[in-house]
C-alpha cells in the first residue's frame, strides 16, 4: 500500500459517517413502527434488531429485518471500496465496518439506541472477505434449517469465515493476508463485544 497522501486520508476520512448513518438506518424499529404503530424498544426484550422484529412481529419479519441489515454492512464495505480503491481498501474497510456495526448498535436516529450488530458485521464480512464468507455462508445456513437457531447460524458463519480467511491467508489463497483474516476476526469480535455489553446492561435493569 502506497504512503498516505492527503487527498485519500482526506476522502477515506468521509467515509466514516456516511457508514455510520448507513449503519444507523433503524431497520426493525421502522418495521414495528409501521406495523404495529408502537416503538420496539418498548415490545420483547428491546433490542432493536432482528430476533427481537421476530420474536414480536414473526419470523418472516425477522427474515426481512436481518437482509436489510446484512445488506447494510455489505453497502459499507462496496463504499469503501468505491470511494477508497484497491491500493486503500482494506484500511477503508476495516473503518467503514466498525462504524456500520457501531452505527447499527448505536443509531444516531434512535439516541444511541439499536441492536447487537451481528447481522450488519456478516454483512461486512460479506463486503471483505467474499471468498471466506461465502462459502461459510453455506454450513451456516445449514445449522439455521436444521436447529431453527439465529445464535448458532452466526456463531458458524463467524467462526467459518475467520477460519477460512486465516486458512487463505497461509496458504496465500485468493490474495488474502494475515491483514485481511485479522480484519474478518475484529467484526464479530465487536459483534460480540456489543451482545455481551447489551446483556449485562439487561441484568442491570432487572
Amino acid at each position: 500500500m502506497p504512503a498516505w497522501d492527503w487527498p485519500a486520508l482526506a476522502l477515506t476520512a468521509l467515509l466514516l459517517p456516511a457508514a455510520y448513518l448507513l449503519g444507523s438506518i433503524p431497520t426493525a424499529w421502522l418495521l414495528a413502527r409501521r406495523r404495529l404503530r408502537q416503538d420496539l424498544r418498548q415490545l420483547g426484550d428491546g433490542n432493536v434488531g432482528a430476533e427481537n422484529a421476530a420474536r414480536v412481529l414473526g419470523r418472516q419479519a425477522g427474515i426481512i429485518v436481518a437482509i436489510v441489515d446484512v445488506g447494510k454492512g455489505l453497502a459499507a464495505i462496496l463504499l469503501a471500496r468505491i470511494v477508497a480503491g484497491d491500493d486503500y481498501f482494506l484500511p477503508a474497510a476495516l473503518l467503514c465496518g466498525w462504524a456500520a456495526i457501531i452505527g447499527h448498535s448505536w443509531s444516531v436516529w434512535l439516541r444511541g439506541a439499536g441492536g447487537r450488530g451481528a447481522a450488519t458485521a456478516a454483512g461486512v464480512l460479506l463486503g471483505m472477505t467474499p471468498w471466506a464468507a461465502g462459502p461459510a455462508a453455506l454450513p451456516a445456513l445449514a445449522v439455521l434449517g436444521i436447529f431453527r437457531s439465529a445464535t448458532g447460524c452466526l456463531a458458524a458463519f463467524f467462526i467459518g469465515t475467520v477460519g477460512l480467511a486465516a486458512g487463505y491467508a497461509g496458504l496465500q489463497l485468493f490474495g488474502y493476508s494475515w491483514a485481511e483474516a485479522g480484519g474478518a476476526l475484529a467484526m464479530p469480535a465487536l459483534a460480540a463485544a456489543i451482545h455481551f455489553w447489551r446483556e449485562w446492561q439487561n441484568r442491570r435493569r432487572i
